[in-house]
């Protein structure tokens, strides 16, 4: 089975064919740990999250900056909520009348109800032109309101079908009002963002007084707590790139940083950023020495078949310390 595998592995390394300089003559390396591959990386967050507008409106307040630590669930912006409070309490307005004109009209006795009904109407009426007054009721609201107390005046609920009528009038508005109460209130909760992740503010893109539609991108988080290496993996090289493989990574950083760490994925599409399937390496970082975008050296280790079998299958370059790949003739 092992001579299958091997047999695999140089066919498909043989279809490289020819002299010319491949990605795998680059990366191929022989050093005093014996013959290793060497990719080249780079540093990506574990995760990075964009802050999304959860509706659309204005910005009242940022509530944090560039750089700021923030946990999951943390309050970073909020938007202009005004008039969605002021919809919210002239719903629950509406919805408590038209609650306890149901209970009225359930429990009271006919020879006592065209009057209360009347009286109810009346006080109704007279809140609401107080409200109006004051600019806290719109005209629509008001003329409902006249319109029901010239209708108790009139009103006769002696007739049990009529008494069903109504109630079954009135279930129906106060379920639509109930509704859009619930819309209000969710409307009042996307009012304010929220961090999706534990991490650090890498960017904001807004301010106060600033008009934003829903979706639209207000800044990014970053988590560093552990980092991603990404080496892209030239495709002569895939037999030997394992999950679970041990690596070396050398960052270049002053001073340099060094770790030793394994292969945590292979991922077998072409990454956008390398051109190329990459080996993802998970690893701690301390003291957040690491940022995105910092470039590194993965060496990855092989074992004594595979080391043997790029000895027969490649040739050596004694001045470069690589192997190349071997010609279909040789």
């Amino acid at each position: 089975m092992r001579g299958l595998v091997l047999l695999g592995m140089a066919t498909f390394i043989f279809l490289l064919g020819g002299c010319a300089k491949t990605a795998e003559e680059k990366e191929i390396k022989k050093s005093k740990e014996g013959i290793t591959i060497r990719l080249e990386g780079e540093v990506y967050p574990s995760k990075k999250e964009d802050i999304l507008a959860t509706m659309d409106g204005r910005i009242k307040e940022v509530l944090v900056h560039p750089g700021d630590k923030v946990k999951k669930g943390d309050l970073l912006v909020r938007f202009e909520t005004t008039v969605t409070q002021y919809d919210i309490e002239k719903t629950q307005r509406e919805l408590r009348y038209l609650e306890e004109f149901a209970r009225f009209i359930r429990h009271s006795k006919q020879n006592l109800m065209d009057l209360a009904l009347v009286n109810m109407a009346r006080l109704n009426l007279e809140q609401l032109s107080r409200l109006k007054a004051r600019g806290y009721s719109d005209l629509q609201e008001l003329h409902n309101a006249k319109s029901a107390y010239a209708s108790s005046l009139k009103s006769k609920y002696a007739d049990d079908q009529i008494k069903r009528e109504k109630l079954h009038s009135l279930k129906e508005r106060i379920n639509a009002t109930t509704t859009e109460l619930k819309k209000l209130r969710h409307t009042l909760y996307l009012s304010q963002v929220r961090s999706d992740i534990s991490g650090f503010i890498a960017d904001l893109k807004t301010q106060p007084g600033d008009y934003v539609n829903r979706g639209s991108k207000l800044g990014t988080i970053v988590n560093l707590d552990k980092v991603i290496v990404k080496a892209g993996i030239a495709p002569g090289l895939l037999p030997f790139i394992k999950k679970g493989k041990k690596v070396k990574i050398d960052f270049l950083t002053t001073p340099p940083y060094h770790v030793e760490a394994k292969i945590s994925r292979v991922v077998m599409v072409v990454d956008p950023d390398f051109g190329r399937m990459t080996a993802e390496v998970e690893i701690p970082n301390k003291n957040y020495i690491l940022q995105e975008g910092t470039k590194a050296l993965v060496t990855v280790f092989l074992d004594k078949n595979e080391q043997k079998f790029i000895k027969e299958h490649f040739i050596e370059n004694p001045n470069k310390r690589v192997y190349e790949v071997k010609s279909k003739n040789e």
